[in-house]
């Protein structure tokens, strides 16, 4: 039986996600990882991303994406969960914009076959070294590991590293997003700990978004460049300790600027 840890979320281990949570609001945090309440809701874009992520990950580890199983289990998700259903879109909020399956299959398979090219075209004569490559490290001073999956490391001919998180979007990102640290901190927490894991020099790493555009007419793949030098990295580090200090500390302090986007909004747990 595996030793529960004395942790408050009763786990040995964070995760950046987790950490952003908090970031967020504090009071959220406890919610979902210390009082375990689900309020997880059935999305079309969850389980489409969920697909395009096993295709690419299927063609780095085996050359081949197996495009009907993983369509098939695209149109299964919206059959069970009924997103093609009128009275279920009429329920989904201002923002959403409905398309018919078929639609967000098409989206999938044009992603599927431009990853290839693009991958080619950036990084010519690219090795995988890892697909899903997982960071379970130890964090200086605590006793919770930090926990992660690194979609994609490529090495290139000059000896470089370059860690490649897939992101699916719509058209893109804008320039808030890009510049955004609560973003761009994944990246510069990932590559800290996969040098720290493997031994290398910050120097040979670089990181990268993939954005994996649904909407998009052409150039269905963008590279999004993400700079982790020191500094950022001491800042990332700074916010992944005090996010680990206050939590073990049971501070849960409500961050009210962000109620308007939080499931808990005006719910029992949260009035």
């Amino acid at each position: 039986m595996s030793k529960v840890s004395s942790f408050p979320t009763g786990k040995p281990h964070i995760s950046y996600s987790e950490v952003r949570c908090w970031k967020e609001c504090p009071y959220r945090h406890k919610l979902l990882y210390i009082d375990k309440i689900d309020v997880f809701k059935p999305s079309p874009y969850l389980d489409f991303g969920t697909q395009v992520h096993e295709g690419c990950e299927s063609f780095l580890k085996t050359n081949t994406v197996p495009k009907e199983k993983l369509l098939e289990n695209i149109r299964n998700a919206w059959e069970k969960n009924g997103f093609d259903d009128p009275e279920w879109v009429k329920k989904q909020p201002g923002w959403y914009k409905y398309y018919p399956v078929q639609e967000w299959c098409e989206w999938a398979s044009n992603m599927w076959d431009d990853v290839p090219r693009f991958l080619d075209e950036t990084f010519p004569d690219w090795e995988c070294v890892a697909a899903e490559q997982d960071l379970y490290e130890d964090i200086a001073g605590r006793d919770v590991k930090f926990k992660g999956f690194i979609d994609l490391v490529v090495k290139t001919e000059d000896g470089k590293y370059h860690i490649v998180d897939w992101k699916t979007t719509s058209w893109g990102w804008d320039s808030r997003r890009r510049s955004d640290p609560m973003v761009t901190y994944q990246l510069t927490l990932y590559k800290y700990f996969f040098c720290e894991k493997h031994g290398i020099d910050p120097k040979n790493v670089e990181t990268h978004f993939a954005l994996l555009k649904r909407t998009a007419d052409k150039n269905k793949v963008e590279f999004f460049r993400v700079t982790s030098g020191a500094k950022k990295t001491e800042n990332a580090l700074k916010l992944l300790h005090m996010a680990l200090y206050n939590i073990g500390k049971q501070r849960y302090l409500k961050k009210r600027s962000n109620c308007n986007k939080c499931a808990f909004n005006m719910t029992p747990e949260c009035p």
